[in-house]
């Protein structure tokens, strides 16, 4: 499918068309990849979250009386 969008934009779209959407089409692509990997962080902090709630983690924050 993918070869024939392509053949199809670059055979009857005008040139001003095909290079507004390739142009469209990077920027998609920079945004998905920036999306993907806040996701990627994202789940690494969950996972992290995780982790400390299973084991059980006490965090003792005294101040020195």
């Amino acid at each position: 499918m993918r070869k024939l969008k392509e053949w199809f934009l670059l055979t009857f779209l005008p040139g001003w068309a095909k290079e507004t959407v390739l142009r469209d089409n990077r920027a998609l692509q920079q945004k998905l990849d920036a999306q993907r990997a806040e996701l990627d962080r994202l789940r690494a902090y969950v996972d992290g979250l995780e982790f400390a709630i299973r084991r059980r983690v006490v965090v003792k924050n005294e101040v020195g009386k």
